[in-house]
């Protein structure tokens, strides 16, 4: 039931951090819980918002990998920043999943009777012992062994892990934040805190991988114990394959649900971030949500894989761009083409290079607003309510449906063409214009926001609704 992929992907969020840089994408770790998860979440709730919790935190890892793309040059407070944001962001959102995680179990081992869920250990504990005597309440301490619940023994330890992790990354990045007030004479002895960095990152790094072995042993004994729970397995087994697998429009809606997420993801990413004029929100990012999802709408239209070709070659271009683009800014700024000829040789043809990348990117992006509404047309004929009569027509009620999801993705197809024109123009109006990326990233916001409410809308009008009812 997928225990050995959950098993897997905790133990892969192990290893220290720093800064963003994670030697082991945990990434990779949260996708693995999403694969275990997968078919126990068909009928359990809590087991399902757990799923989309850690799935969440997977995408959100994605893109702190490539954030390491920032560090390249960067000051000591945006180390800080990044380390501070996207600590800050796991936390909000891993402890949510894994407290799911274990309700979802919980409910599972009480359902379909997992005594591997609810097993208890003995451990000796210091306990407050109260006694009267003439009237007066004494209070010793003695040892007695007590029994504690595994499940939740095991999610406290997890968390306690997870959020330690979390302060260890944070903690040498806060000695840039040192102030210092020079009055009269500066010390040459002064020591900034700043020099202690590698110290303190040896530090929690071996601490971290103590408390990982400690982690490691924890997850392996509980899940695994329950990994062996045979009657526990059989019965969710049984379950998933008499009441699930037949009901193939859930599938449908699942996977269609995952790939609206990822659309949202590839338009959420597809804007301009200029940080000394080069933009580090490189096109491959945006690229490789959209091919992920063109991957999975292309079960149902085959068509749809034609969108990797595309957006594969723009994913290639972007990286060569931003090679380019770090080269000519880290030498030239923006308005050196009005004066110095190598300088103009070298901005243009960059911006062209750029053109083609926004062409690949817009035909790539049209092309899966194209074909997910034929999927959601092929779609709407088989999920829902399949009866036609005085009170309820089918007919008329996917019509209207295909109406409003029509408009929604006609409106985001012209906001893309509108965001990646500008796009394509920002170097060409870079030159005269220095508040150029202000302009562009506004209309990315808008696009991006857009996009990312007509998947919303999509997913609720159609297949939010054939989850519910399955």
């Amino acid at each position: 039931m997928g225990f050995g992929l959950l098993i897997a992907g905790f133990i892969l969020l192990f290893n220290p951090v720093i800064v963003v840089v994670d030697v082991i994408p945990d990434a990779i770790g949260f996708f693995l819980i999403v694969a275990g998860l997968s078919k126990m979440s068909c009928f359990i709730d809590k087991l399902a918002q757990a799923r989309d919790g850690f799935l969440k935190l997977a995408f959100t890892e994605v893109v702190k990998f490539f954030s390491i793309a920032l560090l390249a040059g960067t000051t000591g407070s945006m180390k800080v920043l990044l380390a501070f944001v996207f600590g800050l962001i796991e936390a909000m959102m891993f402890l949510p999943a894994v407290s799911n995680l274990f309700e979802g179990l919980s409910f599972a081992g009480l359902w379909y009777g997992g005594e591997a869920i609810y097993a208890k250990k003995a451990v000796r504990r210091t306990v407050r012992v109260r006694t009267k005597s003439g009237g007066e309440t004494a209070v010793r301490k003695e040892k007695r062994t007590v029994q504690i619940e595994k499940l939740g023994a095991t999610k406290r330890f997890i968390e306690f892990f997870y959020l330690f992790r979390i302060v260890a990354t944070l903690i040498p990045e806060l000695t840039e934040l040192q102030m210092y007030d020079y009055l009269g004479t500066v010390d040459a002895r002064a020591l900034s805190l700043t020099s202690f960095k590698p110290l303190f990152y040896i530090f929690f790094v071996f601490v971290t991988l103590i408390f990982g072995v400690f982690y490691i042993v924890r997850v392996v004994r509980y899940f695994g114990a329950v990994r062996k729970d045979k009657p526990f397995i059989a019965a969710m087994e049984r379950k998933y394959v008499n009441d699930i697998l037949p009901k193939t429009t859930y599938f449908i809606a699942k996977n269609m649900k995952i790939a609206l997420m990822l659309f949202g993801f590839s338009a959420g990413t597809s804007f301009l971030l200029p940080i000394d004029d080069v933009n580090i929100l490189i096109g491959a990012i945006s690229s490789g949500f959209l091919i992920a999802a063109a991957v999975i709408v292309g079960k149902y239209v085959k068509s749809a894989y034609i969108v990797i070709i595309p957006a594969a070659l723009r994913a290639g271009l972007s990286i060569l761009n931003f090679i380019l683009e770090s080269q000519y800014f880290g030498e030239y700024f923006a308005g050196a083409v009005l004066r110095v000829s190598d300088a103009d040789h070298k901005y243009y043809t960059l911006a062209s290079l750029k053109v083609v990348e926004c062409v690949l990117a817009i035909a790539s992006t049209l092309f899966f607003i194209a074909v997910l509404m034929k999927a959601v047309k092929a779609h709407l004929e088989v999920c829902g309510i399949q009866t036609e009569n005085a009170q309820y027509s089918k007919r008329s009620r996917d019509l209207e449906t295909y109406n409003v999801i029509g408009g929604k993705l006609l409106l985001t197809s012209i906001l893309a063409i509108i965001n990646t024109v500008m796009m394509g123009a920002y170097l060409y109006l870079l030159v005269t214009m220095s508040m150029v990326f202000v302009i562009s990233i506004a209309i990315s916001i808008v696009y991006a926001a857009y996009a990312i409410y007509s998947a919303y809308v999509i997913n609720n009008l159609l297949y939010e609704k054939e989850i519910e009812m399955s």
